[in-house]
């Protein structure tokens, strides 16, 4: 155990530092594109990336606030607190780089430019409520935005999701809200032809397009605290884990039961990832989970809010230009913006990220401290009154 009270599972880390590789060979193969079709299709499914990271973090989570809430006299408030300043001040220091990169002209997710109030309703993360907002400022902010939405939820949901036979409930009830959120965005912006992809982003964009995930991410945690035995896993997990890769890489697997070609793709892609999550918590091997992957995951936020603007630096100062257009060239140009993005992300761990935790750290101590002094004087005082009663 930590001094949290956490015990630090590295392979979580190394979850998160898969993920965001995955995100960031996404996004630069579409600058220098792959000419094999596999390559192509790995840079794609790279996108996932994001869901990865739902997967680890609320299975983090939920190990965080069942480690923390048997010793804090305000487990929520402080849970609200620690996760404030894990995300603010680096978000902050995105919304102003982005800013400043890209100005408030228009562009491809905010066609009609940055308004003054995107602003403000990004610093308060509602950007994700909104077309334009969610990704308009800072790029890939709708992630962001969905992490915000499930913090909120998260003290409800550990009060009452706590049985698997609960988890499917909730998680079928998220469906349910994800097949609503479908209907009500298409009948609830309008936009233009020209603009109309804007609405069927963000319906895979926001918080209810997503929603399903994390119970996902939530069902692995129930099974990850059963503790199952070695072969259990290895014999269920294995083939599990066979049957939905199958599923992640349909059509191949014409064989598969046709109902299960419905599940949407980044559903598909969780339940994988809650699988992969649990046999690599029981085997950590080295190939995923070593200092490369685990150091990544450590910055992998600063990584993910920076690597974008990364991409638009290389772009003006005509970087790629100088990469061939092949497969080695694509994997030369990844292997640069993961560089650059992790030099960059290791300075602002150190001077944005950790000292924003230390600050919130620092709140809680002292709130708990507060109420623990406050409690004992009040002990203090009974004692002396019935003594002096005698």
């Amino acid at each position: 155990m930590n001094t949290s009270g956490m015990k630090k599972y590295e392979f979580i880390d190394a979850l998160r530092g898969l993920a965001i590789l995955g995100v960031i060979f996404t996004h630069s193969a579409v600058v220098v594109v792959p000419s094999s079709a596999m390559l192509q299709w790995l840079a794609s499914e790279g996108a996932r990336g994001v869901q990865l990271f739902y997967i680890a973090s609320a299975l983090t989570l939920c190990l965080s606030w069942a480690a923390r809430r048997s010793h804090e006299i305000f487990p929520v408030r402080n849970f609200f607190i620690r996760r404030f300043f894990r995300i603010a001040p680096m978000f902050y220091f995105a919304i102003l780089l982005y800013i400043c990169v890209n100005g408030f002209s228009p562009a491809d997710e905010a066609p009609n430019g940055i308004k003054w109030w995107f602003i403000p309703v990004t610093a308060l993360f509602l950007h994700g409520f909104h077309p334009e907002t969610i990704n308009g400022i800072v790029r890939g902010g709708w992630s962001i935005a969905v992490e915000m939405m499930f913090y909120l939820i998260l003290p409800f949901l550990m009060r009452y999701v706590k049985t698997i036979k609960s988890c499917v409930i909730f998680f079928i009830g998220s469906m349910v809200l994800y097949g609503f959120n479908k209907f009500i965005v298409v009948n609830l912006f309008f936009y233009p032809e020209n603009q109309q992809d804007l609405v069927r982003k963000f319906v895979f964009f926001n918080f209810l397009g997503q929603l399903p995930v994390f119970f996902i991410g939530i069902f692995c945690y129930l099974i990850f605290l059963r503790n199952y035995s070695a072969k259990h896993i290895a014999i269920v997990g294995g083939l599990l884990f066979v049957v939905l890769l199958g599923l992640f890489i349909n059509p191949v697997f014409k064989f598969l039961p046709q109902i299960f070609k419905f599940l949407p793709h980044h559903m598909v892609a969780g339940m994988l990832f809650s699988v992969f999550a649990l046999i690599l918590g029981r085997w950590p091997v080295r190939f995923f989970v070593n200092r490369m992957t685990t150091m990544f995951g450590r910055i992998s936020f600063g990584m993910y809010l920076v690597h974008f603007a990364i991409l638009t630096f290389f772009s003006k100062l005509g970087f790629t230009a100088f990469v061939p257009k092949s497969d080695f060239g694509s994997l030369l140009y990844v292997l640069c913006v993961i560089f650059v993005a992790a030099f960059a992300s290791l300075f602002l761990y150190k001077y944005i990220e950790r000292p924003g935790m230390a600050v919130g750290k620092r709140l809680i101590e002292k709130a708990e401290g507060a109420v623990v002094l406050a409690s004992n004087i009040a002990i203090n005082r009974g004692v002396v009154s019935v003594l002096k009663g005698r």
